[in-house]
């Protein structure tokens, strides 16, 4: 809040040339467009708050003039714009606002009122996104069961698929933060790495028992699941 503060009241230098007209200072539209949305806590932004990239492209041609000292000020601005959007992508509930910040992110990292000597360097592509997890959400078919072992058989696929859901959600909000971090040249800690890496062989370990009808075998594969889930889940949150 305190850095927000010092941004603002050093307004004068986040130009592409501030225009003084009597006593005020008329800041480019891009920096007030910005300003704006760090007062709107990342969690609830929305895409429509994050429509200022045209005005960055709009600030580019000018951005060759500017003195030392105001692309330093804009450069201080471009990187608590991009603290502020990595937390969007972490902590929003709407997608499409996840998805507009990794954008508007890459844009202020590469701004070249902000950074002069990026903008003649293509910027790297952006890191994947992996929409669907690399197993299976449905329990395997399990032929023919003795009917004494169809209760046991019956409650392990239902929950095979209800450990896939949760697993799911988990595995996909550990994606957008990977992507969310990538762009910033930073990576997920080794737990989280480690259990996403998990999941997949474990999912099919345990499709492999539920086939077989080695039902305390899938039941402590699946045991297993939920403890590696629960990790990915403390990493990423809800």
């Amino acid at each position: 809040m305190q850095f927000r503060a010092v941004l603002l009241a050093t307004g004068a230098l986040l130009c592409h040339g501030p225009v003084v007209q009597g006593q005020s200072i008329v800041r480019p539209r891009w920096f007030q467009s910005a300003a704006g949305m760090l007062s709107t806590p990342a969690a609830n932004a929305s895409p429509d708050d994050m429509d200022l990239e045209r005005y960055l492209v709009y600030s580019q041609p000018g951005c060759a003039d500017l003195a030392p000292s105001q692309y330093l000020a804009n450069r201080a601005m471009a990187r608590n714009m991009v603290g502020y959007l990595t937390t969007v992508g972490s902590s929003s509930k709407d997608r499409r606002a996840r998805a507009a910040a990794s954008r508007l992110m890459l844009a202020f990292s590469f701004f070249n009122c902000a950074y002069p000597d990026r903008h003649i360097t293509e910027p790297p592509p952006p890191p994947t996104f992996h929409d669907d997890p690399p197993f299976s959400p449905r329990a395997p078919e399990l032929g023919n069961v003795p009917d004494e072992e169809q209760k046991t058989a019956a409650d392990l696929a239902i929950r095979y698929e209800n450990d896939a859901k949760q697993s799911a959600v988990n595995w996909k909000n550990a994606e957008a933060l990977r992507l969310s971090l990538a762009r910033r040249g930073m990576s997920l800690n080794a737990q989280a790495s480690a259990s996403l890496g998990r999941l997949q062989p474990l999912f099919g370990e345990a499709a492999a028992e539920l086939r077989d009808h080695k039902w305390d075998e899938a039941l402590s594969t699946l045991q297993a699941i939920e403890a590696t889930s629960k990790k990915i889940g403390l990493t990423t949150g809800p």
